[in-house]
């Protein structure tokens, strides 16, 4: 993560080409640090990977993977019931822990209520945080 440069809410802005944002992760694939967004469009999601160092995007493709599709559907259901959208869920995480930056973001429903997980990164700390979509 040191060398990654880009936001994690900059990957939820330039995602919003491909439809609306509902996820985001930094992770580790193939031994290189990426940056994943999932979006949907109606019933079509998407996996977009940007680069941790510009945000720009490397590749956009359909999310045909099982796990990672009930992933999407699930998080739909919180976002569809969301008032509040995830890039502003993760601005409010980060403004509100100064130093920390957000390495994660995933949408759910709490006993009916939309909710997002944000996991935030200071120094070698992690923290995981819970902002209201509703």
């Amino acid at each position: 993560m040191k060398n990654a440069t880009a936001t994690l809410q900059r990957g939820l802005r330039i995602s919003k080409a491909q439809g609306t944002p509902i996820s985001a992760k930094f992770e580790i694939d193939n031994g290189k640090l990426q940056l994943k967004i999932y979006t949907m469009k109606g019933y079509d999601f998407k996996e977009v990977v940007a680069d941790p160092k510009t945000g720009a995007v490397t590749k956009v493709e359909e999310i045909s993977d099982a796990m990672d599709l009930n992933e999407a559907i699930e998080q739909r259901t919180a976002v569809e019931k969301a008032t509040v959208p995830s890039l502003a869920a993760a601005e409010a995480a980060v403004k509100a822990n100064a130093g920390a930056r957000a390495v994660s973001i995933v949408p759910e429903l709490k006993n009916g209520q939309a909710t997002a997980e944000v996991t935030l990164l200071a120094g070698n700390t992690f923290k995981k945080v819970t902002e209201k979509l509703d």
